[in-house]
């Protein structure tokens, strides 16, 4: 029988989120059992490990982990991929539509820069409100600025604000996507209102599934989810990008998904390596 381990996300990386983060974990672990798998702990060798964290010391042992034979789902160098500098600079070299952006190294830069734009957090993920901050102006972009760096925020980016839809995306491996307009009620931060309520602008379904789909391999990812923006004329700009979502929109539905695509994809890696 298969043994599969899961590790929960640290609630520092969950910010509003954590109980729907960890209902998405237990709903998988669910259906895992509903098809055969044991689920146990860490410590008990398992086949596999699911996971949710974003935790540099956890993610140092999974690296360990599989160096030492256990499949990790997500794989801990497509996580650490998915910091806001990185995952924007792996999505610019495989030629994916996002808002213009600009690594600023000094606070001044902002002064010539154009608004509106978002200043946001370029090392590791979002987990305060203010690590991702709308500024109409310079000044709200320097204020923005200066707090990250007052807290130690190293890496900031100056992104610019596209005017459009905002659609959430899920995806697991290369043929599963799911997208929808964001739920308000269920947002971390609120900050979906700077778009105000959807037009339902339309888009090409297939490019926005393909779009998605090179955005997650652009950094590894196998559970993911995001944002991104459709315009007026349909344009689709990716602007977020996250390793394992709590799926909150999708729950039931993706916790099959994500469990047959482990069992799946163990089976299949197993059968190769033995051919092999």
């Amino acid at each position: 029988m298969t043994k599969i381990a899961t590790i929960a996300r640290d609630s520092i990386n969950s910010p509003n989120m954590s109980e729907n983060d960890a209902a998405i974990l237990k709903s998988v672990a669910r259906e895992l059992e509903a098809i055969g798998v044991e689920i146990v702990n860490c410590n008990e060798k398992p086949d596999a490990i699911c996971h949710m964290s974003r935790n540099r010391a956890t993610l140092e042992w999974l690296a360990k982990a599989e160096k030492r034979g256990t499949r990790i789902f997500n794989r801990p160098a497509a996580v650490r991929m998915c910091s806001r500098s990185a995952f924007t600079h792996a999505l610019q070299r495989s030629g994916i539509q996002q808002p213009p952006f600009c690594i600023i190294t000094e606070v001044g830069q902002l002064k010539s820069l154009n608004y509106p734009a978002w200043i946001k957090r370029g090392d590791g993920w979002s987990c305060d409100k203010d690590d991702v901050c709308y500024a109409a102006n310079a000044g709200e972009a320097i204020e923005a600025a200066l707090s990250m760096k007052e807290r130690g925020i190293k890496e900031i980016i100056h992104s610019a604000h596209i005017k459009g839809d905002i659609i959430k995306f899920y995806g697991v491996g290369e043929n599963y996507v799911r997208y929808c307009y964001p739920d308000t009620g269920k947002s971390k931060f609120g900050l979906e209102k700077i778009n105000g309520i959807p037009h339902g602008y339309l888009f090409d379904k297939e490019r926005m599934n393909r779009e998605i789909i090179r955005a997650a391999k652009a950094v590894g990812l196998e559970i993911f989810g995001g944002d991104c923006i459709v315009t007026v004329k349909g344009e689709i700009y990716i602007i977020d990008l996250n390793d394992f979502p709590s799926f909150s929109a999708i729950r039931e539905e993706a916790a099959r998904e994500i469990a047959t695509y482990i069992t799946r994809t163990i089976k299949e890696e197993t059968e190769y390596e033995r051919r092999g």
